[in-house]
């Protein structure tokens, strides 16, 4: 029995020892069934792109797996003896020079095993790189402008370039002008949009074409870039006028004043058109003058001829003739030069140096440019070399003569200051001398706004006011710098047609007043001048009582106001008392009193006094009162003012002051205007005023002073008081308020 046992026991360790027989050949180290790698599009041929995670020994000596591939012309292949895939060929995410992505099936098979084949799907993604540089489409570029091309102007849209990367900063283009010359005329819209604009303006006479460079780039790094050029040719337009090749020309008379051509010097008239690029046919024209009708010109030549024959008397006489040369094309384009005809024995005759005209006139406006020609003088040699001198010093600093008889402008003109400007100019050969008068009548330009007197105009419809006549309000004056400038008055505003203006300044409500507590316009003088010019100013009129009328408060509340009210203001005066024995306890029994404040308001307004404005600016029959908020009617007594009631007395006499402020500064501006006229008219200058009223504030307070000292000033504030009594407040009869005009300047007041 023993031994059965024994076998039996070894049987079963036997079998409880035999080994599982399990074989992770060919499996995927970590679990999975297929294998995946990221390889860049620039890996190099014969790199190593990953290493096969798969169980085994591949090696050809010791191994005991076999790995192959099942794609016979797959761009990678597996390293004998080894798990690496190796690249076999280049790789191209764009798939232009090789494949983007790669897909093989590797075959694993077990040595010294009849298992069968495992199959293992590989997926190679190729990653993208910055391995193109943008190109660009249709380039070169060229482009043909016209010189009157409007900088600003899109000139060229379209233009781009590709990036064959894939989407993504490696395929971003950026678009810039490189530097260079004339870099500056052209610019791209935005750096990502291929637009050009034009920056600055062309002129075809400078600048006939250009050629600039353009960048495309990309956003890698580092990035990739391609250049292209722009050529731009650029034609021209009719922007210049013709020009003659002499600034003057000089020709001879025939002695015999015969008919026929004329020999002209330095050169035959010859004019052409400044555009280069067009040259426009011109044709030459005679300007009307009283000597024009002896001589033609051919228009297309240009050669001149007498066609009349001239008397003796003509013969004398040096012609100035004015020729014209006009575009064919467009009569808008043209240019002027003079001719000077004179007998042909003047050199022999031996006769005195003379001007041909005794008086020359000549009109120019006051923004004339310094240099400018303002006209010639003739004399009987217009060949000879001259000296020319103005006699008058002080209007040869406005103007000067060259040596070719040209009046030139030196300094600027002003019509304010003088109206015209007469001198005498003398000639000289250094033999013999000549003398003439010249007259340079100026023409006034609208250089001056209006100016009211007032920043802000108030009025005040009385409570009273039933009446439907049209009722004055008051008035509103303003002035005019410019000689000879009248003002027109206008209202604007919601209601403005409730109101009207007259053409003296005078503010009248039309009709009864609206049902509404105030109303806001805006007052607009306006000159005659070219352009005209205007100044608005903003006007309020509100309506005395309304406010009350439309709001009504029961007994009840205006009664509690009413002891709210008393109780404040034996307060306010219990505490002043008390403040005031504090502070001065030797004088403990003595009361500020009425007096005393009224002497303080009465030295505060001694200037509105003294102006003869005592109690205010009645108008509308007594019904509306305007002038000082202070004293008068009350004979001094009362109780004293309250530190409130004192804070809007100085606040209100502190308007008052600003008002006067303003006053004064339009008075000054006013007396600068009238004292520079005055002064031209008297043969002063603008050297000989060099600190007036504008410049200098306290020389227009001084000179206003002394006009009032005179009684100038005085009667001109009278005509708005009324009758001039000081002791009257009303402003007088309708009649007197008017505008007056001093030197030409119309002021309303």
């Amino acid at each position: 029995m023993l031994p059965g046992l024994l076998i039996l026991l070894s049987l079963q360790i036997a079998v409880q020892g035999q080994p599982a027989l399990l074989d992770s050949r060919c499996y995927l180290d970590g679990g999975g069934s297929a294998e995946s790698f990221l390889a860049s599009e620039d890996v190099a041929v014969g790199a190593v792109i990953g290493k096969l995670r798969i169980n085994g020994d591949p090696s050809a000596e010791h191994g005991d797996i076999k790995l192959s591939l099942r794609e016979r012309d797959s761009p990678v292949a597996i390293a004998p003896g080894s798990k690496d895939i190796v690249l076999v060929t280049p790789l191209d995410k764009e798939g232009v020079r090789g494949p983007s992505s790669v897909y093989v099936n590797v075959i694993c098979d077990r040595r010294h095993s009849n298992d069968p084949s495992f199959v293992i799907p590989v997926n190679i993604r190729v990653t993208d790189v910055n391995d193109n540089a943008p190109q660009w489409v249709g380039a070169p570029y060229s482009l043909t402008l016209s010189e009157v091309t409007v900088p600003g102007t899109r000139i060229l849209q379209g233009a781009r370039a590709i990036d064959l990367d894939q989407q993504g900063p490696f395929s971003t283009v950026e678009y810039t002008v490189l530097p260079g010359p004339h870099s500056d005329v052209v610019s791209f819209v935005s750096p990502l949009e291929g637009t050009l604009i034009l920056r600055k303006a062309l002129d075809y006479e400078t600048l006939k074409n250009f050629t600039v460079k353009l960048r495309a780039q990309d956003q890698g790094t580092p990035p990739k870039f391609s250049d292209t050029t722009l050529r731009v040719t650029i034609t021209d337009a009719d922007d210049q006028n013709p020009k003659f090749l002499k600034d003057s020309y000089r020709g001879d008379l025939p002695i015999d004043g015969k008919t026929g051509e004329l020999q002209i010097q330095p050169e035959p008239i010859k004019a052409l058109d400044q555009d280069e690029g067009l040259r426009a046919t011109l044709q030459y024209s005679i300007a009307p003058s009283p000597e024009s009708k002896y001589f033609s010109i051919n228009p297309r030549t240009g050669v001149l001829s007498l066609i009349t024959p001239l008397n003796p008397i003509d013969v004398a006489q040096t012609v100035t003739l004015v020729i014209k040369a006009t575009q064919v094309d467009n009569p808008d384009r043209y240019a002027l030069t003079t001719l000077v005809l004179s007998r042909r024995d003047s050199k022999q005759t031996g006769a005195e140096l003379a001007f041909l005209q005794p008086r020359y006139h000549a009109r120019a406006r006051e923004d004339l440019g310094v240099g400018s020609r303002v006209l010639v003088l003739t004399t009987n040699r217009p060949t000879r070399h001259l000296r020319f001198q103005i006699l008058d010093k002080v209007q040869a600093t406005f103007f000067s003569v060259s040596n070719a008889g040209e009046v030139l402008l030196q300094k600027s003109l002003d019509y304010e200051n003088a109206t015209r400007h007469t001198f005498d100019v003398r000639a000289t050969d250094g033999v013999s001398n000549a003398t003439a008068q010249v007259t340079v009548e100026v023409i006034d330009v609208n250089d001056w706004e209006p100016r009211f007197r007032e920043s802000h105009y108030e009025f005040i419809v009385p409570k009273a006011l039933l009446t439907a006549e049209p009722v004055a309000l008051g008035k509103l004056e303003a002035a005019d710098g410019d000689r000879n400038d009248r003002i027109v008055l206008d209202l604007k505003g919601a209601l403005s047609d409730l109101f009207s203006i007259d053409s003296r300044g005078v503010l009248w409500l039309r009709r009864e007043k609206p049902n509404i507590t105030m109303v806001n316009l805006i007052a607009t003088a306006t000159d005659n001048g070219n352009p005209p010019k205007s100044t608005s100013v903003p006007v309020s009129v509100r309506m005395e009582g309304l406010a009350l009328a439309q709001s009504t408060w029961a007994p009840g509340v205006l009664g509690a106001f009413g002891v709210v009210l008393t109780l404040f203001i034996l307060a306010t005066i219990g505490l002043s008392i008390y403040i005031y024995k504090s502070k001065n306890p030797k004088t403990t029994n003595r009361i500020h009193s009425q007096a005393n404040s009224t002497t303080s308001a009465a030295n505060l307004v001694s200037n509105e006094k003294k102006s003869g404005v005592t109690g205010g600016l009645k108008l509308a029959g007594g019904n509306m009162t305007i002038g000082n908020p202070i004293g008068g009617g009350h004979g001094g007594s009362g109780s004293s003012l309250s530190a409130g009631a004192s804070t809007i007395l100085a606040a209100s006499l502190e308007r008052e002051a600003q008002r006067e402020r303003e006053r004064d500064n339009y008075t000054a501006t006013v007396r600068s205007i009238i004292s520079r006229a005055s002064a031209a008219r008297n043969g002063l200058y603008d050297g000989d005023i060099e600190r007036d009223s504008i410049s200098n504030p306290d020389i227009a307070r001084t000179t206003w002073g002394e006009a009032a000292s005179n009684g100038n000033l005085a009667r001109k504030k009278l005509s708005w008081g009324g009758s001039g009594d000081p002791n009257k407040n009303e402003i007088g009869s309708l009649d007197n308020i008017g505008g007056s005009t001093e030197n030409n300047l119309t002021v309303y007041f």
